[in-house]
């Protein structure tokens, strides 16, 4: 069932946006402001996850790509669900090419759902994304919970960083419109924290990113030693068929709500620039993006690593998140009611 989900084809798409090459004797503008320049690659979580893994990649791959060469480095900012981050990078960080942010996937609920961020997702200048962030919940074999109709006799404990993330609010949904008896256990540090606590038995599952779970976790799924109980997305995943998404329940409202969560899936781990960087550095890093998707010895350690890279253009990650902006302010209002009533089951 694991599968490397390279999209090559996506990247013909993306040759779009490339700018042209710079003259053969004369530095451009954007090859002179990065030369000898540190850009820092922001990411709100901690190293270890796959917004860790993705930077990595970006800097092992991306810099000779880059006009000037820069040197890029990765600052980790965690806290607030990312939300610390977002804040940096959107209204404290430097504007002008010399930060990039692996943007946080719940950057689009957040501005939607959340009063007071600091924040708009529709203003960051996006540069393309690495793979998609659509996720599973999954409980272990010690469990004996096996599908979702399972986690409806009885109650399932499901282990969180924190309330405010799809971990937690995908669950908490399902209690709501599909009965199920989800039990939120929030407070882990990070995502191998609640692995470890699976393990021990303290909890009976968690959610997690398709790209930790086909990278961190291939054979367990293989052995059945963890099972898929439903898909934190917006339809079904092409590597469980079977097992239902969450948007797949509830009325209207619900599934308006429990697709603006869903866009954390298509946002996934994607590098942007924060509002205001010059259109000209912007295209630059789009264009080396597309070249480093292509490139040989990216391809190479992917493959091998068996790291999910699924490719969507800056230019259609903006295009997205601009028509989900549109969604009527009164259901966005519903929506917002109900998120606040999730929240305050904590």
């Amino acid at each position: 069932m694991i599968r490397n989900r390279i999209q090559l084809a996506a990247t013909a798409a993306f040759a779009l946006s490339a700018v042209a090459a710079p003259h053969a004797y004369a530095q451009t503008p954007v090859e002179s402001f990065y030369k000898g320049k540190d850009v820092q690659i922001l990411i709100g979580a901690g190293v270890g996850g796959t917004y860790g893994l993705y930077t990595q990649l970006a800097i092992r791959h991306m810099k000779k790509y880059i006009p000037g060469q820069p040197n890029l480095i990765m600052q980790s900012m965690p806290g607030a669900g990312g939300n610390v981050g977002l804040n940096y990078s959107y209204n404290v960080a430097p504007k002008d090419g010399s930060l990039m942010h692996l943007v946080h996937a719940e950057v689009l609920f957040e501005t939607l759902l959340t009063s007071g961020v600091k924040f708009n997702a529709q203003n960051y200048q996006y540069i393309g994304r690495f793979a998609d962030g659509d996720a599973v919940a999954l409980v272990t074999k010690a469990s004996t919970v096996r599908t979702l109709d399972d986690a409806k006799k009885r109650e399932v404990t499901m282990g969180v960083t924190g309330f405010s993330n799809v971990f937690a609010l995908g669950p908490l949904m399902l209690n709501r419109v599909a009965a199920t008896k989800f039990k939120i256990i929030a407070g882990y540090k990070g995502t191998s924290d609640i692995h470890l606590a699976m393990q021990r038995g303290e909890l009976d599952g968690g959610g997690m990113t398709m790209a930790n779970a086909l990278t961190i976790h291939g054979d367990k799924l293989k052995s059945g030693d963890l099972v898929a109980v439903f898909a934190i997305s917006s339809k079904r995943l092409p590597e469980y068929p079977e097992v239902p998404a969450m948007t797949e329940f509830g009325s209207p409202a619900d599934k308006t709500l429990m697709e603006i969560y869903a866009s954390a899936g298509t946002i996934g781990r994607a590098l942007a620039f924060p509002p205001g960087v010059p259109a000209d550095r912007v295209q630059a890093l789009r264009a080396a993006f597309v070249k480093m998707l292509d490139d040989a010895d990216f391809k190479a350690e992917v493959t091998k690593a068996n790291v999910p890279v699924t490719p969507m253009s800056g230019e259609d990650i903006g295009a997205y998140i601009a028509e989900v902006m549109k969604t009527p302010a009164s259901q966005v209002e519903a929506a917002r009611k109900l998120h606040n009533e999730l929240l305050a089951q904590k």
